[in-house]
């Protein structure tokens, strides 16, 4: 699918400052997009819009939708914006999560509840040290991502594949110790995200894309707009005509720049709770898949340690009893929801073309039913 991303790659404003598009997401309206921008020499990020070819830069460390961040951003700095909707502010050894008004409790609510229902035994959570209108402080966890040690060539293989499969016993744990008594009330008050949300949220990125793609000269092809409309349509067939998974604990973004690995003896580090919930296994497993299978892609993984991750994650499904089914109706909605939204990066617009369409690889799930294999607990 020759697809050609209608956000460039550089944009430049009215001073004649050139800004690098670090993400960019489709905006409601077509020829409308949200940017995060980096400049050489300028520390963290800013937000801007590009509508139908002009760039507007919010005022920096400033969002109307996001009144906390005038308060926070003098702390330190922004590491994340998306106008209008989220900000990050890093702060020595905090991190300032900015939302809007109306979501900051929620977000608040769930991160204390995934603190106390994760053992610290197997993860560090991020503490919560201040909540106020619009913001949380959590302190920062020691270590680094998963995806830091992936990309690390001082790394070795066989240290890598250890810190996967300790990440897929304590997961695996921490799955089978929540089912217990003292830990029920605390799972059921979060709150639940059957496959109908997830197949809400794919629905909505590919609405978007489709909406977008009409004013893309590559993609006004019809067919092209009909093969993702199959897809999509396929993956709602995945996810609803197949008999679900109980609903356990759920991280609800999980991919391996959530997990952190420090001292070889301590415990890892697992962030991110703002979509925490209560799911089917297979949604945090195929989206950490799909994942590992996108660093594939962008050469952050070599393939040797792509095998190796992946080999935990399917054994991780095994273990919890996960549906073949179910984990390749997730991967599949993964996949094309990631297709999506990078089409709108210039950095990886031909990567995000292969996840778009079904390429007829083997299913991710195809694994799972002889995982047990040289992995046991």
């Amino acid at each position: 699918m020759g697809w050609r991303p209608p956000v460039p790659a550089v944009v430049v404003d009215e001073d004649n400052t050139e800004w690098q598009v670090v993400r960019s997401w489709p905006g409601e309206s077509a020829e409308e997009y949200v940017l995060e921008l980096a400049a050489p020499g300028r520390a963290g990020v800013r937000a801007a819009h590009l509508r139908a070819g002009q760039l507007e830069l919010l005022r920096d460390g400033r969002d109307r939708r996001l009144p906390a961040l005038k308060l926070a951003s003098p702390l330190g700095v922004v590491v994340v914006h998306r106008a209008h909707k989220r900000a990050v502010v890093r702060a020595g050894g905090h991190y300032l999560k900015i939302f809007r008004i109306r979501q900051a409790d929620e977000a608040v609510d769930r991160h204390a509840r995934m603190n106390e229902l994760l053992g610290a035994e197997d993860f560090l959570t991020p503490e919560i040290v201040s909540c106020s209108p619009g913001s949380l402080t959590l302190m920062a966890l020691p270590g680094r991502s998963l995806f830091e040690l992936g990309n690390d060539p001082a790394v070795s293989d066989a240290q890598f594949d250890e810190a996967w499969q300790k990440w897929s016993r304590a997961w695996v744990r921490q799955h089978s110790l929540a089912r217990t008594p003292a830990h029920r009330p605390t799972l059921e008050a979060l709150p639940p995200q059957p496959a109908a949300v997830e197949l809400e949220n794919l629905r909505r990125t590919v609405n978007l894309w489709l909406v977008h793609a009409r004013d893309v000269p590559a993609a006004q092809a019809q067919a092209q707009r009909t093969a993702v409309r199959v897809a999509a349509g396929q993956t709602a067939e995945k996810l609803l005509l197949t008999d679900p998974d109980p609903l356990v604990w759920s991280h609800g973004d999980l991919h391996d720049k959530q997990i952190f690995t420090a001292d070889p003896g301590a415990p890892l580090g697992l962030l991110d709770f703002d979509q925490a919930g209560r799911a089917e296994a297979a949604a945090d497993l195929a989206n950490l898949a799909v994942h590992l299978q996108l660093r594939l892609r962008q050469h952050r993984l070599t393939a040797e340690r792509y095998q190796a991750a992946l080999r935990h994650v399917i054994a991780t499904a095994e273990e919890l009893r996960v549906t073949p089914a179910r984990f390749d109706a997730y991967a599949s909605a993964t996949r094309l929801r990631l297709g999506c939204l990078y089409s709108f990066r210039p950095q990886w617009a031909a990567l995000a073309a292969e996840f778009l369409i079904p390429d007829g690889e083997q299913p991710l799930a195809a694994g799972i039913a002889a995982a047990r294999v040289g992995h046991t607990y």
